[in-house]
């Protein structure tokens, strides 16, 4: 049996010590290191990660530590950087999603990946979970016939803990565009449903729901209408595993002057293959989930996630008899397992040699949608995506 694979994660928030809990559980990975610019969140690490060495910052710890592979949990705007200091150190990368925010950076990673032939992959974690492993399967299996087009609707909304409007995301600055933030699960599942790189992107967007003359720096736990305002959200959040609760911050007014970021996006693709597809996302939607519509030549498959009410379906409808069936093969609309066997792929990806199931191209094609997006809102124009291989 093969020796577990050692691991630093670089990034302390609630997502960071989740990935630090699964690579301490895991098989295939053993925790040795973990590292934060803040103080705290390292003693809160040695409090629960006994015998792991802890660093000051992800460059010492992909400089010094005995580690095979670095997990990056950190901000989005910081990845492209965790990247090039642990791939310059000569370490494997998994990186937090989305894997950069600029072409620039894309293009950087892609070529220190060429140049050291070290393995990266992306946490685009869907890809391990049952029900779009299912829809796959029935693509695969040629039932619907080609894919020729798409229509992809990210709802995000009500739930309390998806405002991306109070966090960090609400403003340029952290996020560029929420399609990167956010949009990049979805948008990673239909490329790969499509089977098929994006090529060409043109989206109109505009904030239109949040925002407003709240001062940039009100908090909900300041704010006298706490009490009463639908979107309040706790400054503090938290584990069970491992049981740390944390002060997070990100209890912004919604209606801040300082969201700059589109609540709602919508997109046309084109694809390699001739497939176009659109997509959608909506921050002020009455619910919570996703639905696809992918056309095929033989037949129209429809896929809802809602999170909601964690249920699920696929409805095939076949294209000259109209035949109905529908299946419910799963109750867990999330997660769900998906992160661990995503670590467990990249490690053998990297023992094999191979691409993970999401790895550069993955990581790269869902960026680059959410980057082409930004842009081409910006200007009125459409943004062209080169293949990652020609970077």
């Amino acid at each position: 049996m093969a020796e577990p694979l050692k691991v630093g994660v670089v990034g302390l928030g609630i997502r960071g010590f989740w990935i630090a809990q699964m690579a301490h559980e895991g098989e295939e990975t053993t925790l040795v290191a973990m590292a934060d610019l803040d103080p705290s969140k390292l003693d809160i690490a040695r409090e629960h990660f006994e015998g792991v060495t802890m660093y000051e910052s992800g460059e010492q710890m992909a400089r010094e530590a005995d580690i095979d592979a670095v997990f990056i949990g950190t901000g989005d705007k910081y990845h492209a950087t965790n990247a090039r200091e642990a791939m310059t150190a000569g370490k494997h990368v998994l990186v937090e999603k989305p894997l950069a925010q600029s072409f620039e950076d894309l293009a950087e990673i892609a070529r220190l990946k060429r140049e050291t032939g070290l393995t990266v992959g992306t946490f685009l974690e869907l890809r391990q979970g049952a029900l779009w492993q299912r829809v796959k399967e029935i693509i695969d299996s040629g039932e619907i016939g080609e894919v020729l087009a798409a229509q992809l609707i990210d709802h995000v909304g009500r739930d309390r803990s998806q405002f991306f409007s109070r966090a960090a995301t609400r403003c340029r600055e952290g996020v560029v565009s929420l399609v990167i933030q956010k949009g990049v699960h979805a948008l990673d599942l239909l490329n790969w449903f499509v089977g098929s790189s994006p090529r060409r992107v043109h989206a109109v967007g505009g904030l239109r729901f949040y925002g407003g003359d709240r001062p940039a720096d009100l908090h909900c736990r300041d704010c006298e209408e706490r009490e009463t305002c639908p979107h309040a959200r706790e400054h503090t959040g938290g584990l069970a595993r491992p049981p740390i609760q944390i002060d997070h911050g990100d209890d912004f007014c919604v209606w801040s002057e300082a969201c700059d970021v589109e609540d709602v996006t919508f997109a046309n693709l084109q694809y390699e293959s001739g497939a176009v597809a659109s997509y959608a996302e909506v921050h002020f939607a009455p619910w919570y989930g996703i639905h696809f519509t992918i056309y095929g030549s033989k037949a129209q498959m429809d896929v809802e996630a809602n999170h909601d009410t964690g249920q699920a379906f696929i409805e095939i409808t076949e294209r000259y008899t109209r035949n109905q069936r529908i299946e419910r093969p799963t109750r867990d609309t999330g997660h769900g397992g998906a992160d661990p066997a995503l670590i467990v792929d990249f490690v053998n990806a990297m023992r094999e040699g191979r691409e993970p199931v999401s790895g550069l191209r993955a990581g790269y094609e869902s960026a680059s949608i959410g980057i082409a997006a930004r842009k081409s809102i910006d200007t009125g124009e459409a943004v062209e995506i080169p293949d990652v291989d020609d970077l």
